[in-house]
């Protein structure tokens, strides 16, 4: 959503489909950039339209999923009742306290549930430390969101 806000601004700010790909060449939306300015013609206008449209719909997915996500049959929650204080130490290389309690969440789950992925958008901490936490936890990997190779 953020992307699409800022993609938004960058046409309000400077109505220039150059611009915007300038600015949107490391962005995760880069792609759907790319097709709204060509779908639109280069027009700015109507590439504004068009994030605005792709905005909207995006909103209501994302909705749709969090709705999906709070529906109890779908989801269900785990509390872990062990610190694993050791297990917390040993990770502090993830350099991110919420991102450790998060690993040991997963690792308490996987205690029950043997053959756990880890699912993160975390690549700055959980990521990066994969090999660290797949050698401390009894998850079977750790896998980033963007991958596509999975």
């Amino acid at each position: 959503m953020r992307e699409f806000r800022r993609a938004i601004a960058a046409l309000k700010r400077n109505p220039s489909v150059e611009a915007l790909e300038g600015e949107a060449g490391a962005w995760r939306i880069r792609d759907i950039v790319a097709q709204a300015i060509a779908a639109s013609g280069r027009d700015p206008r109507a590439t504004m339209r068009a994030f605005e449209g792709v905005k909207a719909c995006y909103e209501l997915e994302c909705t749709r999923r969090l709705a999906r996500l709070e529906d109890r049959s779908v989801l269900s929650l785990h509390r872990r009742r062990t610190p694993y204080a050791d297990l917390y130490q040993d990770l502090t290389s993830i350099d991110d306290p919420d991102d450790i309690e998060v690993v040991l969440d997963a690792h308490d789950l996987a205690c029950s549930m043997p053959g756990l992925v880890l699912w993160t958008g975390d690549g700055a901490h959980i990521v990066r430390n994969r090999e660290r936490v797949l050698d401390l936890t009894e998850l079977v990997d750790v896998r980033f969101l963007g991958d596509t190779n999975h």
